[in-house]
């Protein structure tokens, strides 16, 4: 069912925007004059932040060529100032989700709060906030608007849209992200509010750890919705470990009730023979646009299939080819447009 399959941005082979370390999937989205691509970043002052990437609205988006904003040096610009010292989201912002503007209420974007330098494992702690954009400008409200409780004590990876006259929001709620070793405890809830701000209702669980979804996004078609759903991908190359891709499902209108949904068929085996190397440990952050000629794009962020640094370092050196910087894992950005079942 995969018709096409396309890099935008690697760690390990490039191209990497100037001044990031690495870059992956947020949230897409169009204006009447172009598509628009928010990120998340890690800079190389070691910073988790947003940017923003643009295309030409007429541009296929199975085939745009997308241009991040840059600043006066020519390098990446981030959307928002870093939180500030003592914050709770001080150690880095992740996985944006864009909700345009409307119903009295400015554009918004829901993201991931890590607490802490710990990204993974026990001690590592996340968060949802908001930023808000006003003035021209992104501003982040100093609270969170959702936290985790009890054994899932993080929550990350929103996903926020607005029906009716209330904001549905999706998101993971989990111990800690995933260290090496360990298995994943991925389960994703659901809940509304009137002002996507408070008055939250009592989450439901929207798919359970037994299914093992990390992170969704929804499009609307001609016949209703689609949902698209990842597993958190395998960063630390653990095995056994739960099969990669994506899955789809559909419904009538975007409930956050599950059983308004149908059942999950998967469109895409990142395990399969040939899957390339970039997204060989699995896929995750989608976020969806239909190409020109009707098939269903997803830009999105693989984990690479590479052995950890020393030996990638001394095999790059080897063949004299680009050298990745270290680190525990490594990310790219792209995108996979698909034939719907």
């Amino acid at each position: 069912m995969t018709t096409s399959v396309r890099l935008l941005w690697d760690m390990v082979d490039g191209p990497m925007p100037r001044g990031l370390l690495g870059v992956g999937s947020g949230d897409l989205t169009s204006t009447d004059t172009e598509h628009v691509l928010y990120l998340g970043g890690f800079s190389t002052t070691f910073r988790n932040r947003f940017y923003r990437a643009t295309a030409p609205r007429g541009a296929d988006l199975a085939s745009a060529g997308w241009t991040v904003d840059v600043d006066a040096r020519g390098r990446a610009r981030p959307l928002v100032a870093d939180p500030p010292r003592g914050a709770w989201d001080r150690g880095g912002m992740h996985t944006p989700s864009y909700l345009p503007a409307g119903d009295g209420t400015p554009a918004r974007i829901y993201y991931a709060g890590r607490r802490g330098r710990r990204h993974v494992g026990a001690g590592s702690s996340y968060a949802i906030g908001v930023l808000e954009h006003s003035g021209g400008t992104w501003r982040r409200r100093s609270r969170p608007v959702l936290t985790g409780s009890g054994y899932r004590s993080s929550v990350l990876e929103p996903l926020v849209v607005r029906a009716g006259e209330r904001h549905h929001l999706w998101y993971l709620a989990t111990p800690h992200e995933v260290a090496p070793g360990e298995q994943p405890d991925y389960q994703l809830m659901s809940t509304s509010s009137e002002d996507g701000l408070t008055g939250w209702t009592a989450p439901e669980v929207f798919c359970t750890a037994a299914e093992g979804f990390f992170d969704n996004a929804v499009i609307r078609t001609g016949a209703g919705w689609l949902m698209v759903l990842a597993r958190g991908t395998n960063l630390h190359g653990t095995t056994p470990y739960p099969e990669q891709g994506l899955w789809v499902m559909t419904a009538s209108e975007p409930s956050v009730h599950r059983a308004d949904w149908g059942a999950p068929r998967r469109l895409l085996d990142t395990g399969a023979p040939g899957t390339p190397r970039w997204m060989g440990r699995g896929v995750c952050d989608p976020t969806l646009g239909f190409s020109d000629d009707g098939r269903l794009t997803v830009v999105l962020t693989g984990t690479a299939d590479a052995p950890p640094w020393p030996r990638l370092l001394v095999s790059r050196l080897l063949y004299r080819r680009r050298l990745p910087p270290p680190a525990p894992f490594y990310l790219a950005t792209g995108s996979v447009t698909l034939d719907l079942p």
